[in-house]
């Protein structure tokens, strides 16, 4: 009965296996990006510039580019006062990435008239770039004049060097909420091959240190996109499937082994 019983557990894996492998491996049909504009939050500096902090991510099936900001600030008697535009701190946006964006208003008698705006997201689908730069560590601290640094290593884990790599930092406050961003270029810009190079992050905004609670680091370089912070679906549905079926084996055969 435990013979039987084991066999049709394995043959049901197996059949789950056949069934998700072509979900897995199988290329989008129509493919095509699609950009959300998660949060974000406008705040004056302490010389009187207006920004808008904020982050996207795209939830399609094929990569943006382009990703353009759009912004229209108006008074507190809904009158416009002022459009503005910015685009994403990363060039290419793969599927199921996110990027940080900072819109500035430099004008300071325009920026006090600012009591709430509207923002709009324009992108077009491109093709990806391939995976080859990864993070291993980073850290920060806050320095005496109220400085935020982020400093770590990235490594060009790819076949040619990267060139103009830059690093992005996207500020959260306690409850999830982007607050401020900011970004940095390795030292050297270029990474060789199986290189690494240091980068430090600056948040030189005082007034937003406080409220830092959490951040997150992308990167970027002409050639290659950052390793994602996690495996997607895809990945996971396959390692789970394979280690299942693996499980079902090794009982199945640990169970017909005859004890001597």
């Amino acid at each position: 009965m435990k013979t039987k019983t084991y066999r049709s557990v394995f043959v049901a894996s197996i059949f789950f296996s056949a069934l998700i492998a072509p979900i897995c491996f199988m290329s989008p049909v129509n493919a095509t990006a699609q950009v959300n504009i998660l949060t974000h939050s406008g705040w004056i500096d302490l010389v009187g510039h207006y920004h808008i902090s904020g982050e996207v991510e795209n939830v399609g099936d094929s990569a943006a580019s382009f990703v353009k900001i759009a912004a229209t600030l108006y008074d507190s008697g809904d009158i416009v006062v002022v459009t503005s535009f910015t685009y994403t701190t990363l060039d290419i946006l793969l599927p199921g990435r996110k990027s940080p964006f900072e819109a500035l208003l430099i004008n300071t008698g325009q920026a006090a008239k600012v009591d709430h705006y509207s923002l709009a997201v324009a992108f077009s689908t491109t093709s990806p770039i391939p995976i080859g730069l990864e993070i291993p560590s980073s850290s920060s601290y806050v320095d005496v004049v109220n400085y935020m640094h982020v400093v770590g290593e990235i490594e060009n884990i790819e076949s040619e060097t990267a060139t103009f790599v830059q690093v992005a930092a996207t500020f959260y406050n306690a409850t999830g909420n982007v607050v401020a961003t900011s970004f940095a270029y390795s030292d050297p810009r270029d990474i060789g091959v199986g290189q690494k190079a240091p980068f430090e992050v600056l948040l030189t905004y005082t007034n937003r240190v406080s409220l830092v609670d959490s951040y997150t680091l992308t990167a970027e370089s002409n050639q290659y996109a950052i390793v994602p912070e996690f495996p997607t679906w895809t990945s996971i549905a396959l390692v789970f499937t394979i280690l299942a079926s693996a499980m079902v084996i090794y009982k199945w055969k640990l169970f017909k082994t005859p004890i001597h």
